[in-house]
């Protein structure tokens, strides 16, 4: 599997190139022997799970794949045209551009987009990585606020980081967020300001900071013994592998 490793030697983290499925597999297959299949599929693929960061990039590839699967098909049929009949140069010419600019065109398109998709979700998972190992972040609220993304996004980008060993499978990130609070609260010592008999300074007790709330453990990756597949497990639950069926308890 092509790994992923950054761009500009600014990632380093080891993340699949496209995150492909079995499913995946097969729409660009279909895609290369019959393109308007393909291009339906692609599109399903396209709308079920486009919402989801990591699977951007896999998504748009799809289409760069049934577009270029396309072209070849119409090649094979230009080729059968040439040898069955004679056909002029100027009308083979006219056939080729045309089916450049129809599918060729639109491939290249998709395939840069697929690699801009690619590294900026590179570039959001070197951020939580950051935000969470370095800056000690645990809570979902901060964590959106400092990436720019939902929720629910930082939620399922932690659950696929999580999946493929990038971040701690035991990690725990609570909802909600915490205020950060001043600096001066946190300083030891007492302050001081002038007294009002003898210019003596009178402590000043520092304002106690709020307790955190306690962490609430959120839904995460677990492998199954059984398969050996990735499935999501709720808190204190147990549930069975959509795969083989073994019961998998949230550990």
């Amino acid at each position: 599997m092509n790994m992923l490793t950054g761009q500009e030697g600014q990632n380093t983290l080891r993340l699949p190139k496209y995150d492909r499925p079995v499913f995946d597999y097969a729409i660009i297959i279909i895609g290369y022997l019959f393109m308007p299949l393909g291009l339906v599929l692609a599109l399903v693929r396209f709308a079920g799970s486009h919402f989801k960061n990591y699977r951007k990039p896999a998504n748009i590839s799809l289409l760069y794949h049934v577009f270029v699967g396309g072209f070849m098909q119409m090649m094979v049929f230009v080729i059968y045209m040439v040898t069955s009949a004679p056909i002029d140069t100027v009308t083979l010419i006219t056939i080729l551009i045309l089916f450049t600019v129809l599918l060729l065109l639109p491939a290249s398109g998709f395939a840069a987009s697929a690699a801009k998709a690619r590294f900026k979700f590179s570039q959001l998972a070197q951020a939580y990585v950051q935000l969470i190992n370095a800056g000690g972040i645990r809570y979902l609220g901060n964590l959106s606020e400092q990436t720019g993304q939902s929720e629910s996004d930082v939620r399922r980008d932690l659950l696929y980081l999580q999946s493929h060993g990038v971040l701690s499978a035991d990690l725990v990130i609570s909802e909600g967020r915490t205020a950060a609070a001043p600096q001066e609260l946190f300083r030891e010592g007492l302050s001081s300001v002038p007294g009002s008999s003898g210019g003596q300074a009178q402590p000043v007790p520092q304002p106690a900071a709020a307790p955190a709330p306690a962490p609430t453990q959120l839904p995460k990756s677990v492998r199954c013994p059984g398969c050996g597949a990735q499935n999501t497990v709720s808190p204190g639950q147990s549930k069975n592998c959509d795969y083989c069926g073994t019961t998998i308890a949230y550990s």
